[in-house]
């Protein structure tokens, strides 16, 4: 960031590299100096305390490139805004002492199962690029209110409002492809784009939203730590052709709808 005008009286504030600046690197910049010229700095900010989420993940596989988690419900992957420290990637971060940890893909904090996460800088961008180019064949599975029948691929427009907590099916919005499998209240799906709340969407626009899903068919009061009805969807198989190896690999996550949370 950088500063103008006048160092912050809250915070503490580091000098950044710059060629003009008055300020050796590292050095920590006196509260309430008035500065001759804008100032880049580094600010660490204080996050506030937060209440624990009481559920663990687990390691499916980890080698020098990658990490696959088996993430519970309630857990982001990253931080939301409103929790910083009790997320996915904090926590591989403090476990495996590593700062460079990078979830490659999103995870909806309601949904639980696989997250794949890059650890290597040097190889992240061609496991990115799987991601990217929609080469990694995802599956999930799900338990819906109202029986479905279905086996086809659906392709719907999705647009998420600016402030709304809900994707909306509409006309403008981006492109979005999913192969539904349902003969009554277990779905199976592949989706085949990766849109925000894509599979949530489009079940509850077939008429059969997802079992305990607080955003959709009408919002809920957000609560962070309601962990009494768990959104009843899981990401239970992802499978690619690794970039180095070019082999096939295939992870499972080992929760079941019926247990996710534990």
């Amino acid at each position: 960031m950088v500063l103008r005008d006048r160092v912050p009286l809250e915070g503490e504030y580091w000098a950044a590299r710059a060629g003009d600046s008055p300020f050796p690197e590292g050095t920590l910049l006196p509260a309430g100096a008035v500065l001759s010229r804008p100032i880049p700095v580094w600010h660490h900010p204080v996050v506030p305390p937060e209440d624990p989420i009481p559920f663990g993940y687990t390691v499916v596989h980890a080698d020098e490139d990658i990490i696959v988690a088996d993430k519970p419900h309630f857990l982001p992957t990253t931080t939301n805004g409103r929790l910083q420290r009790e997320t996915l990637q904090t926590r591989l971060r403090v476990d495996f002492g590593e700062d460079e940890i990078v979830p490659l893909h999103r995870l909806d904090r309601l949904t639980a199962g696989l997250v794949i996460c890059s650890r290597n800088p040097a190889t992240r961008a061609d496991y990115q690029r799987i991601f990217l180019e929609g080469r990694a064949v995802k599956r999930y599975r799900g338990i819906v209110k109202q029986p479905l029948f279905c086996d086809e691929e659906i392709r719907l427009p999705m647009h998420k409002p600016r402030g709304s907590r809900q994707v909306l099916v509409a006309d403008n919005g981006t492109p979005t492809s999913t192969y539904v499998r349902a003969a009554g209240r277990e779905v199976t799906m592949w989706p085949r784009t990766g849109h925000t709340h894509q599979l949530r969407v489009l079940l509850n626009h077939l008429g059969s939203p997802l079992i305990g899903d607080d955003t959709y068919p009408t919002p809920r009061p957000l609560d962070l730590y309601d962990f009494s009805c768990p959104l009843s969807l899981l990401h239970e198989t992802i499978s690619f052709i690794d970039p180095l190896s070019h082999s096939e690999r295939q992870f499972f996550s080992s929760r079941g709808l019926g247990t996710t949370i534990r």
